[in-house]
Parts: C-alpha cells; structure tokens; sequence
C-alpha cells in the first residue's frame, strides 16, 4: 500500500526537477525556439525581422551560450536600427558582456550612425559599472 503512494510523488517530483532544469532550446515568444531567432538575427533580409531576433534574443539569458555569439556578432549588423537593439540585448546579460566593451568602444567611436554611437557609448559604460 505504501507503495502506491510514494510512485505518484516519485514522478511529481521529477517533473518539477526536469521541468525547472534551463534548456538551451528555450521557447520564447510567439512559440518558436532560440534557435530560429540566433539563425532569424544571421540570416534574415529583413531589418525589422532581424531587430525582433534581437529582442527576442536579449531576454533568453544566458541559458544558450549560442545567443551571446550570435547578438555580439550582430554588432556588425549592416542596419542601424539592429545595431542599436543588440546593442540593448547585450546589457541585459549584465556583467555577462562585459567581454564586448572592446568591440562597443569601436562602435561608439567609429559607427556612422549617431544613435549606434550612443548607444555603445551608455552601454559600455553601465557594463564597466558593474565591474
């Protein structure tokens, strides 16, 4: 009889454990997993679907290491309207990215748009406050 009762909590149990676990194929908004919107950021033709991967991207955290890679890559996305949401995405993994100052000072000092230069430039700034 004992039994009985300790296999129904034996299997809740590990369903909580399993279903808390992070996963690398996150499923974000609109159903679709991380891995469409990491290949949606690199490959779209589209700038405003590019800069929706990026939101997208941005609140994955740092479960898929494969996310980083791709929105830092993406920081030499040839719109400026992408730029500036990556740029966004990355402060949000915080001291996380402290790794892409470097390539955020380059923006801010060489990007020929002026919305991308601010943008590296607050950004570069909160990531070295969080040293």
């Amino acid at each position: 009889m004992r039994r009985l009762c300790i296999l129904p909590a034996a299997i809740l149990i590990a369903t909580i454990v399993v279903g808390c676990s992070p996963r690398p194929t996150t499923t974000l908004s609109g159903g679709k997993p991380t891995g469409h919107w990491v290949e949606t950021l690199r490959t779209s033709p589209d700038a405003k679907t590019r800069k929706e991967a990026a939101f997208k991207l941005g609140n994955v955290g740092l479960a898929d290491p494969t996310v980083f890679t791709a929105l830092s890559e993406a920081l030499k996305d040839k719109d400026a309207t992408v730029r500036c949401e990556v740029i966004l995405a990355l402060v949000k993994f915080g001291p996380a990215a402290r790794e892409v100052v470097p390539k955020l000072a380059d923006l801010r000092e060489h990007d020929r748009d002026i919305k991308v230069r601010s943008y590296a430039a607050k950004a570069a700034e909160k990531l070295q406050a969080n040293e």
